[in-house]
């Protein structure tokens, strides 16, 4: 979600008219500095129209263009630091040797931003910025060498807002990059989303450039694998057994970037009488027909997950914990929490632990946080989804131990209590916690993939007196494959060895060698 953040915020920002008079002290004159996107009519130059008679899907389409993983999520701008009333800010940058900002709030009325920015390094050069606080935001950039630039937002402010601005000020974010490599790295990164939206079956050409990714920024490579589907009995599956997914569509691999792991979804197997289910916390999509906590016949699952170009390893539990695995108890767990909606509401903050040291860089907790009543805002009154689709809000409230609160409300409570921000959000969720959902779904338990299977393993009782030692929903996917739990003197059946002689465990499905780190 970050990403269409991001991405809306810089387009939307940049093509609607200046609010800002941006004031030239050499010729006194006004001038907006916006660059204008028109991207109704664009189509990527080397798609081409298809013959009728030859219908193909987009899906399988060749890439646009030749993409750089250098330049994926490089348009984050970076945190530069925080103009506070009757605090004047300075900093420097490879463009402008000297840039001082300062913020004048009258009343309620109106707030000022001025920057001013001298020392330029090169005719060419330019600075591009985010300026924000909760309650807004303004995308711009300088380029003149000698300028005073005024940002005003009117006044009018809720309490939250106005205790945002007087408090923490206006952040002042960088893009590395300047507007037009940043506008480029924008379309880079959508487009390693974009071939795995549009159709069951991830394009080639988008495997390709997330593999790139994975190479890239987390130095991971997967090697590609000759068989692609491994059917091994199901008698070598048994109730908890781990089922590890990446899908190489954009997100599966950004979210094991920001997790550190080699994953981007968690299943678990249930064996009910006589037949194999697969469990799981997902949604529905183009490549998947059910939504919220599901269970799925085995059979059926695999020919999903097989048109959904999944890679899937099997990590059995040991002997010992298998033993321990309550498939009765699992059970009354799954009918509990079955239909209720994918986890969105801790998706955050059960991934966030520390103040700084879990965001992924160039990212920050100064641009999450600023962002986030922005994507509040967006999903509940633009997009009018429901409490389905909250993120934060009542997460920071039961931290809070308050109800009803809006994220900046929560914010302000919060450093009003002497807890800062980052506390705040790193505070350890509870499995405890019941959240409210929207129409069509029951309140409960807010579980992503990897929460959910280890709430069921707790609910079947393989860790014993640690089970209510530690909160599931503080667990990431790398959390549950590293536990010692599971079998690391398998031995695997023929057909996985003749797929993949060279892994510990099945992989049954995909194209690419996945990498296993279970601590075993």
């Amino acid at each position: 979600m970050l990403v269409v953040f991001l991405f809306t915020l810089f387009l939307s920002s940049m093509a609607m008219p200046s609010k800002e008079g941006h004031t030239d002290s050499s010729t006194g004159t006004r001038t907006s500095h916006r660059a204008q996107f028109d991207v109704g009519s664009w189509k990527p130059k080397n798609w081409r129209l298809i013959p009728r008679t030859h219908v193909q899907p987009l899906e399988f389409s060749k890439a646009p263009r030749d993409l750089k993983p250098d330049d994926y999520f490089k348009f984050i701008p970076e945190y530069v630091g925080s103009v506070l009333p009757g605090q004047p800010f300075n900093w420097t940058t490879s463009c402008f040797k000297q840039n001082t900002a300062t913020i004048t709030i009258d009343g309620n009325s109106s707030a000022t931003l001025t920057v001013s920015t001298t020392g330029k390094s090169s005719l060419l050069c330019d600075d591009t910025y985010l300026f924000g606080y909760i309650g807004s935001f303004d995308v711009t950039f300088f380029e003149s060498p000698y300028w005073t630039h005024d940002i005003e937002w009117a006044g009018g402010w809720s309490e939250a807002d106005a205790f945002d601005l007087e408090t923490n000020g206006i952040r002042i974010f960088r893009f590395p990059d300047g507007v037009t490599a940043s506008a480029e790295e924008v379309f880079e990164t959508v487009l390693l989303f974009f071939g795995g939206l549009i159709g069951a079956h991830v394009p080639e050409w988008t495997a390709e450039d997330n593999l790139k990714f994975l190479a890239d920024h987390m130095d991971v490579t997967l090697p590609p694998r000759k068989i692609n589907r491994v059917d091994i009995p199901k008698s070598e599956i048994k109730s908890g057994d781990f089922f590890g997914v990446l899908r190489l569509d954009g997100l599966d691999p950004m979210l094991a970037w920001g997790m550190g792991s080699h994953t981007g979804h968690t299943t678990i197997a249930l064996w009910v009488g006589s037949e194999l289910y697969i469990c799981e916390s997902t949604v529905n999509s183009a490549y998947w027909p059910y939504n919220g906590i599901q269970m799925t016949p085995f059979d059926e699952w695999m020919d999903l997950a097989e048109k959904a170009s999944y890679n899937v390893i099997h990590l059995p539990l040991s002997p010992e914990v298998a033993k321990k695995f309550d498939e009765a108890a699992a059970y009354k767990f799954m009918m509990e929490v079955k239909g209720l909606p994918y986890g969105f509401h801790n998706l955050f903050t059960g991934w966030i632990d520390t103040a700084e040291d879990n965001y992924p860089p160039p990212l920050s907790s100064h641009l999450v946080l600023l962002l986030a009543p922005f994507g509040e805002w967006l999903l509940s009154t633009e997009l009018q989804l429901d409490e389905t689709f909250d993120f934060i809000t009542q997460a920071l409230n039961f931290r809070l131990g308050t109800k009803g609160l809006s994220m900046g409300e929560a914010y302000m409570t919060a450093q009003k209590k002497g807890i800062s921000l980052t506390e705040l959000a790193a505070m350890p969720e509870q499995d405890s916690w019941i959240f409210e959902n929207g129409a069509g779904f029951k309140n409960g338990p807010s579980m992503v993939c990897n929460v959910f299977v280890t709430k069921m393993w707790k609910a079947a009782g393989i860790f014993g007196s640690l089970t209510d030692s530690f909160q599931a929903t503080e667990f990431t996917n790398w959390d549950a494959y590293t536990l010692n739990i599971f079998d690391g003197n398998y031995t695997r059946p023929k057909q996985c060895q003749e797929a993949d002689p060279d892994s510990q465990f099945c992989q049954i499905l995909g194209m690419s060698s996945l990498v296993s780190q279970a601590s075993i």
